[in-house]
């Protein structure tokens, strides 16, 4: 797990918040991104809309992992091998959005980490066995 200290958290949100109102201020009226907004930038054939589907999908997963490092589980947990390029991340998401329209009109977000989750599971911690004493 990759531990991030305060400043770099903060660059990287104000990254995000950035991006994102750079990106989709053609949107006045929007105040989040759906799904299907979400979905529209992945798949697009603009490279300009499909680095923002992928930094979308790096913000969520960098959310999650600064709540984890600061102990709070997520309701909705996932666990990304530490290998896992962001591009294949980003393309878990497509394929569940595809398969998964009541997330269309709805915030992006929950979405995002819903497909990870489903695709990187965490396994659960098994308690360990103890060792039997001997009665001796």
């Amino acid at each position: 797990m990759v531990v991030l200290t305060k400043e770099g958290v903060m660059k990287r949100v104000t990254l995000l918040i950035g991006l994102c109102f750079w990106l989709y201020g053609g949107q006045a009226n929007a105040v989040y991104v759906t799904g299907d907004d979400l979905a529209i930038a992945c798949l697009s054939e603009s490279p300009q809309k499909i680095l923002s589907c992928i930094h979308y999908v790096a913000g969520v997963i960098d959310y999650h992992t600064m709540m984890q490092s600061l102990g709070t589980t997520p309701a909705v947990d996932f666990c990304l091998p530490k290998s896992l390029p962001i591009e294949q991340a980003a393309l878990s998401v497509v394929d569940y959005l595809r398969k998964s329209p009541q997330h269309a009109s709805f915030i992006a977000a929950p979405a995002v980490m819903m497909a990870l989750q489903e695709v990187y599971p965490c396994k659960p911690i098994l308690p360990r066995k103890r060792k039997k004493k001997s009665g001796k």
